[in-house]
């Protein structure tokens, strides 16, 4: 393995930090990827990648945070609806379809600044509580998620949105039953599944 004197283990973190930034410019700007399916890559490939755990930290951390700042540029490009669909729009595209696309970009890029900062200071504490909080809310995991997934679909304001949030939590119950069983013999160690479904799930919407 690589020497991990702090020499050597700085210019390796920076670099494998820039690694990061291109790979969340990729992620942020190719429809479809996300920098949680270049985190499973580089897991799955630490053992060959010959390097100390904190640079490749580095560059995950990096590319979730430039990814960040530039996922939103495809999300206003593509798919933005006509003006006869403008009133169910996501904000942003109502601002593309008004003519104010920079704004949108610009209120965008202003809001991942502002949730970064807000998220740097609350990492170490909020780690600490979910450490020790999560083994009670293992036990009562189901009925929490069952709890949360009532919520959402009884504050839906239509009886349609309700249907069909309903109809959406039953295909992810389906979908999660069937596959996060399975054991597929996949080229990833780490992932093997999830991977795929992330992949399929974050590219659909784009089409």
């Amino acid at each position: 393995m690589l020497a991990t004197t702090n020499a050597t283990l700085v210019p390796l973190s920076l670099a494998f930090a820039l690694a990061g930034c291109a790979l969340g410019c990729a992620s942020g700007l190719l429809p479809g990827l996300h920098a949680n399916n270049f985190a499973l890559v580089l897991a799955a490939a630490a053992p060959a990648l010959d390097a100390p755990p904190l640079p490749l930290g580095c560059a995950m951390l990096a590319a979730g945070v430039v990814h960040t700042f530039l996922d939103t540029v495809p999300a206003l490009v593509l798919g933005v609806p006509d003006a006869g669909m403008a009133a169910g729009a996501l904000p942003g595209h109502r601002l593309v379809v008004a003519g104010r696309g920079r704004e949108a970009l610009r209120l965008s890029a202003f809001g991942s600044g502002v949730a970064v900062a807000v998220a740097l200071p609350l990492a170490v504490p909020v780690t600490l509580a979910v450490e020790r909080g999560y083994p009670t809310l293992d036990r009562w995991l189901p009925v929490v998620l069952s709890g949360v997934a009532l919520l959402l679909v009884a504050t839906e304001p239509t009886w349609r949105g309700r249907v069909g949030g309903a109809v959406a939590f039953g295909l992810a119950t389906a979908l999660g039953a069937a596959a996060l069983d399975a054991t597929p013999a996949a080229p990833l160690g780490v992932g093997g599944v999830l991977t795929p479904i992330f992949a399929g799930l974050f590219g659909v919407p784009v089409l």
